[in-house]
């Protein structure tokens, strides 16, 4: 935005200056317009047609100010930092079916199973039936929004400081990415919750889209304090360490679910969104003023789940369409309706999510889909070819047949034609 009022400001003077000096007898400059950058994303695994697309988009549209928005979990990176998180405090005791609120933890039927936190043999199981139970219903599209919510209103009468430690452990500092070493590697796991790592290509997408003068955001339906500790803690310096120091993801630019926190000096509520814009200790994830805060049961909302991450984006990124969207779930799919121009990080294990994806690229708005395949069990990342993926889940049939079922079906419905 400041770069287009500065052209403005710019061909202004120049227009008025020219003309006085043409006045004079003197020969006026030409305000000229820059010419459009060289994008060129690392090669990493991406597939080529998909790093074409972006590193074309990407230069023609340079410098505007633009709204780039991405999923985390999944998208950003290579599985889910929030279940992560909760299966470590379970592990560790911070999370019991004893100590779960009943008010916030409805019982109900799944199946021909009755469940409730008196009857789960862990906390885990009872989640893990929770993201279920309202899958049964006719037309149901949003399932796993109350799970969202719960899995962070269970963790009320903690602060923020409290998490971050199971946050660490569960992330390990990136030791996960030795899972993409090989199809036959044991995953690497907490209290039985694969382990996230950071996308290589997607930590290069995030600089090069930053580079370039495009405003980006994350858009998570994790708890926020791991969100944002992940993205100003661990992306930031990821970013910094390819594009140079002071590239990064802003505090406020991290969006997440997160509930009303009582500040124990005062007494008063407060909301993250605000706190993270006009408290600067908050902000810097300083976890002495987090401290201060505690997590009540009340989710703010709208909740950054499914249609909810559309409102989260109108309310504090833009009314406009953004520029680009990346996700990888059905959770994502109404964002990603939104933008010009999608990015969809495909799952081969998850038919069922590219089984939505089609349903909605045959109802949506005018614009580019962008379809990259990644794995996430088993040789874990991006993704480039079908010979690619015959190679690296060579040492697992039956995960490849499965895959490559899902690489067919997207195929048969006019999607990874270059794949």
């Amino acid at each position: 935005m400041m770069f287009k009022k500065g052209m403005a400001w710019m061909v202004g003077a120049l227009f008025v200056c020219g003309s006085m000096l043409t006045g004079c007898g003197l020969k006026a400059e030409v305000a000229t317009t820059p010419e459009k950058p060289v994008v060129k994303l690392e090669d990493g695994n991406w597939n080529p047609a998909v790093k074409a697309k972006l590193e074309t988009i990407i230069a023609e549209n340079a410098f505007q100010g633009k709204k780039a928005v991405f999923d985390f979990d999944n998208t950003t990176i290579c599985r889910d930092i929030g279940e992560a998180t909760f299966a470590t405090m379970v592990e560790a005791g911070q999370l019991s079916l004893e100590g779960v609120s009943r008010d916030i933890t409805p019982s109900f039927v799944l199946g021909d199973k009755k469940l409730s936190l008196d009857t789960a043999k862990s906390l885990p199981e009872f989640y893990e039936d929770f993201l279920s139970a309202t899958k049964h219903q006719k037309g149901e599209k949003t399932p796993y929004s109350n799970s969202y919510a719960w899995v962070v209103q269970i963790m009320a009468g903690m602060t923020p400081t409290e998490i971050l430690p199971f946050s660490e452990k569960a992330f390990g500092n990136n030791i996960a990415m030795q899972d993409s070493g090989a199809a036959d590697l044991k995953e690497t796991k907490t209290n039985g919750y694969r382990m996230p790592f950071f996308y290589p290509e997607m930590v290069d997408l995030y600089g090069t889209l930053l580079k370039n003068g495009y405003d980006v955001y994350v858009c998570s339906a994790s708890n926020i304090w791991t969100v944002r500790w992940m993205v100003t803690e661990n992306l930031n310096k990821l970013i910094e360490a390819k594009h140079g120091k002071g590239i990064g993801i802003a505090p406020d630019h991290v969006i997440g679910v997160n509930v009303l926190l009582k500040d124990k000096r005062d007494g008063k509520l407060y909301k993250d969104q605000l706190l993270v814009k006009n408290n600067a200790k908050y902000a810097a994830m300083d976890r002495a003023e987090l401290s201060n805060y505690e997590l009540t049961t009340q989710i703010v909302y709208p909740i950054t789940g499914y249609f909810g991450k559309v409102a989260n984006i109108i309310k504090y990124i833009t009314k406009e369409r953004p520029f680009l969207i990346g996700g990888d779930s059905s959770n994502d799919l109404p964002m990603l309706d939104r933008a010009e121009n999608r990015l969809w990080i495909t799952r081969l294990e998850k038919m069922g999510y590219q089984e939505g994806l089609v349903e909605q690229i045959g109802d949506s708005l005018p614009g580019n889909w962008m379809i990259q395949p990644v794995l996430y069990k088993k040789s874990p990342g991006f993704v480039a070819t079908q010979a690619e993926l015959d190679k690296r889940l060579a040492p697992k049939a039956s995960a490849l047949a499965k895959t490559t079922k899902v690489v067919n079906f997207l195929k048969e419905n006019g999607e990874l034609a270059q794949f």
